[in-house]
């Protein structure tokens, strides 16, 4: 691929307030035989989108109103002038110039409407996420070619979107397709190939098929160790799916175990991006990663105090991490309130000069001060 195609400009933002109405298609106004196809489903298509810069058809309305407000609002005022074919007016050097223009524009839209899905999932959005990913795939397929492993990020935001829905055979299905386009691809990253694994282990824990759950996330954990270390938190999301089967069989040692080490690799991160002496080639982390953070060791700490009580240290930990995680996201009021109930659990526990105690206690300091 040209410098010129890879080097594409973002997406502009979309004009605020862009009228748009949905419309139930005529069939008559449209020569015998011509039937229109929607855009996401390819059924027949019975409602059309209208806006100043395109007309898209849809099956239904509700599918339209979602796919408006899950990414069209965002991309449709450049829909037009990215998907039309290029002209073949003029020499051959315009004609290749033109091409890589459509090209890099394709590509940005790829990134956007990934990113678009990506943050949808995480806000819990799963309905809005599916046509974000389906247009990253339509995008993808147009420059890549169908079925190409470049298509798998988007397969998987689709599956991991139905599987936040329970809609169980959708996500098989996605899955399935990431997987065939993974085995034609022996050079891909460990990185899809963890988050392949991680989905099917999700997938097969909800099927309550837990012995195959659990082989999936060890593939999982294996593939994202050799990407990023086994101490990573991109890693700990594996041993934190297999501490939830663990606990869905009522291995419930087993499990802690699991939710002990998402804690301690969590924290390990948290309190080095929070270090002033922090190193610079540390990423911090982003909005989905952070929200992602959030909800894990919310989860554990809902486990910790089901299974070990609302007093024990264990539980005082997850509120101690969480309120770290808090006080990095900027989120000053929640972290105070989770070192608060740390500190309480802690001077129970082990008393007020206890080192763990006064790191607690200072920490709460700083915030009380921002507060």
């Amino acid at each position: 691929m040209s410098a010129a195609v890879a080097a594409s400009a973002p997406i502009p933002p979309p004009p605020e307030n862009i009228p748009v109405r949905i419309e139930k298609l005529n069939p008559l106004a449209f020569p015998k035989g011509q039937t229109l196809s929607c855009e996401l489903t390819g059924k027949p298509a019975m409602v059309s989108l209208i806006t100043e810069y395109c007309t898209l058809h849809f099956a239904s309305k509700e599918l339209a109103k979602v796919a408006w407000d899950g990414i069209l609002c965002k991309i449709v005022h450049v829909m037009g002038k990215v998907l039309a074919t290029p002209s073949l007016v003029g020499s051959e050097e315009e004609r290749e110039r033109r091409m890589q223009t459509v090209t890099s524009g394709k590509l940005a839209l790829i990134a956007l409407c990934r990113e678009e899905a990506a943050a949808h999932v995480v806000k819990g959005h799963f309905e809005l996420a599916i046509p974000a990913a389906q247009y990253a795939i339509r995008f993808g397929t147009s420059v890549y070619g169908e079925g190409s492993v470049e298509l798998v990020p988007s397969y998987l935001l689709i599956a991991e979107a139905n599987l936040g829905l329970a809609r169980y055979r959708q996500a098989e299905e996605q899955l399935t397709l990431a997987n065939w386009a993974l085995l034609k691809a022996p050079l891909c990253s460990n990185a899809l190939r963890s988050q392949l694994r991680r989905n099917f282990g999700r997938l097969y824990a909800s099927q309550s098929k837990f012995d195959e759950a659990l082989r999936q996330l060890a593939d999982d954990v294996y593939y994202s160790s050799l990407m990023v270390g086994p101490e990573h938190i991109d890693t700990s999301g594996g041993y934190f799916q297999m501490g939830n089967v663990f606990y869905s069989t009522n291995k419930i040692e087993a499990a802690l175990a699991m939710y002990d080490k998402v804690v301690d690799i969590w924290y390990k991160c948290v309190t080095q991006l929070l270090s002033a002496d922090a190193s610079f080639d540390l990423p911090p982390l982003g909005e989905a990663k952070g929200a992602e953070g959030v909800e894990v060791l919310s989860h554990i700490r809902k486990r910790r105090e089901e299974c070990v009580g609302a007093s024990n240290i264990a539980t005082g930990e997850s509120n101690y991490v969480l309120g770290l995680l808090y006080q990095y996201l900027g989120q000053v009021a929640k972290a105070a309130e989770h070192m608060r109930l740390a500190l309480a659990i802690y001077e129970n526990q082990l008393g007020s000069e206890h080192q763990s105690t006064k790191d607690v206690t200072v920490s709460l300091m700083q915030l009380e001060g921002q507060l």
